[in-house]
């Protein structure tokens, strides 16, 4: 065997060895991918969890919530600066999951929910009023396109009554029997 052959054997080794590497490299960044996806779905359930959770242990925050999301003309100059920073943080978070889905960290089923949720919210004068206000001074352009274009396609609709909705839901179930769901 010549010094050439054993060159050539070299170089062959040498390429099926990139070829497995540049493999498990593939596999690997299809793995973090995955990874990073599914962090990303976690820090939006926790979230999705928390805030309700903080709700329905804080009644206070609820009824400021619900007054405020209703327009409620009595709130006093507190009040209206609690409700802002709830919905800023709502604006942020919703600002952080529009960022996600266009740079495809957050599939278009998932982002989907948001949105709907985002119009659910717009159909109440208060978060109406509360984008409105401070939309050019805390977020990007892209951003602010996307929610007036939700703002302006969403029409106020009248407050769901839970309570009611409640009330006829257990009365339908005690209508039906137990196991009538």
């Amino acid at each position: 065997m010549t010094l050439s052959d054993l060159s050539s054997i070299g170089s062959l080794v040498s390429g099926i060895a990139v070829l497995v590497s540049l493999i498990y490299l593939a596999q690997q960044t299809r793995q973090n991918s995955k990874h990073t996806r599914a962090l990303i779905q976690q820090g939006r359930a926790s979230l999705a969890m928390e805030i309700p959770i903080r709700f329905a242990e804080d009644a206070e925050l609820t009824e400021l919530t619900i007054r405020g999301d209703n327009g409620d003309l009595s709130l006093n100059e507190i009040q209206i600066r609690q409700y802002m920073m709830l919905r800023g943080a709502v604006f942020h978070n919703w600002e952080d999951q529009f960022h996600q889905h266009r740079d495809g960290l957050l599939d278009g089923n998932r982002f989907g929910g948001t949105v709907k949720l985002i119009e659910t919210q717009f159909r109440h004068p208060g978060p109406r009023c509360a984008w409105k206000t401070v939309r050019a001074s805390l977020y990007g352009t892209e951003f602010q396109l996307f929610m007036d274009e939700i703002l302006d396609r969403t029409q106020i609709g009248t407050n769901a009554d839970f309570s009611m909705a409640w009330k006829a839901g257990i009365e339908e179930v005690e209508r039906l029997g137990r196991n009538g769901l």
